[in-house]
């Protein structure tokens, strides 16, 4: 049965919309339920300070939103935005689904990631109710640098959405999926590292606020490197939409990429949680002893660029298949 130029663009809407919200919003409510989860478990402990209490936890859900409502922003570009004629119908399906993988995942691990800090901020105000202000600024800052993987996700689902894409036929197809997927897939590890990190600050911070600089300073050299996997697929994104408008037209070509988009991507995660794992720990260690900062700093360092090997190890896949096969 032969699909017709119309029902091609309903497919990519469809589908695309679907993926922006469906995996972008998970990530938000989870993240706005640990918030309030820690917010209901540190009213138990103090209820004179509810008012503090449900501010913080406000404010950390709201800062929390912010990659479901870039999901939904391109959830509704892709819905509505108006039907390019310079392409074909398929690789135009192909885009939006692209789009839709690229913001909705890499919008998941923002949303979760962003629940990690405001939850800590909720039970740091609990503990030391004189400190908020302070607890609440490092939450709002590790949340921020957090949704930066949502945002490089946001970008290549732009240029997905306006810009002309390289190649002809299933190559043509590879390189829409394939960027939003390498895009997307690396960026939802960096969003769940990046708040690891930040939680693990923003709890030590509530315990001992004195030590407030080096361990910010600790979280976002961490946070910096956790986002390491996102650079690298945006890189392997970037290459797909702008240098490779030369690959094999069919089926061959459509594997080069999606082999490559799979690596980049799925092996992109572990090396985002991973170092978020050890930022989590290296942070709180350095607010309960900032004496031994350097000693803390180098050790998580150390084991966050071990942990990131495999990311290059993932780069280096993609390449060979982008480029040498």
């Amino acid at each position: 049965m032969e699909i017709s130029s119309e029902t091609w663009v309903m497919l990519g809407r469809y589908i695309g919309a679907g993926f922006a919200l469906g995996f972008g919003g998970i990530g938000a409510a989870i993240g706005m339920g640990m918030a309030a989860a820690q917010t209901n478990e540190s009213m138990m402990r103090q209820p004179k300070i509810h008012g503090q209490l449900l501010r913080t936890m406000l404010i950390g859900q709201a800062v929390g939103s912010s990659p479901s409502i870039f999901a939904l922003v391109i959830g509704l570009l892709i819905l509505f935005l108006p039907v390019s004629t310079a392409i074909s119908p398929e690789l135009y399906a192909a885009a939006m689904v692209g789009a839709g993988l690229s913001i909705g995942l890499g919008c998941f691990g923002s949303g979760v990631g962003c629940g990690w800090p405001a939850g800590a901020a909720c039970d740091g105000v609990a503990r030391n109710p004189e400190k908020a202000t302070s607890i609440t600024s490092s939450m709002i800052i590790g949340q921020a640098v957090a949704q930066s993987p949502s945002i490089f996700s946001t970008v290549i689902a732009l240029i997905l959405l306006f810009l002309a894409l390289p190649g002809e036929g299933l190559a043509a197809i590879g390189i829409a999926i394939g960027s939003g997927l390498a895009m997307g897939a690396s960026a939802l590890g960096a969003g769940l590292g990046s708040g690891a990190t930040a939680g693990g600050a923003v709890r030590g911070l509530s315990a001992w606020p004195k030590s407030q600089t080096v361990t910010m300073r600790t979280m976002l050299i961490g946070q910096a490197v956790c986002q390491t996997p996102t650079i690298f697929g945006m890189l392997v994104a970037f290459i797909m939409l702008f240098a490779l408008g030369g690959i094999e037209a069919g089926i061959v070509g459509f594997a080069k990429i999606a082999g490559a988009a799979i690596a980049m991507g799925f092996g992109g995660l572990g090396p985002g949680i991973g170092s978020g794992i050890v930022g989590d720990s290296s942070c709180f260690a350095t607010a309960a002893n900032p004496a031994q900062d350097v000693l803390l700093l180098r050790t998580m360092l150390i084991g966050q660029a071990v942990a990131q090997s495999k990311a290059i190890y993932s780069l280096i896949i993609a390449f060979v298949l982008l480029f040498v096969m």
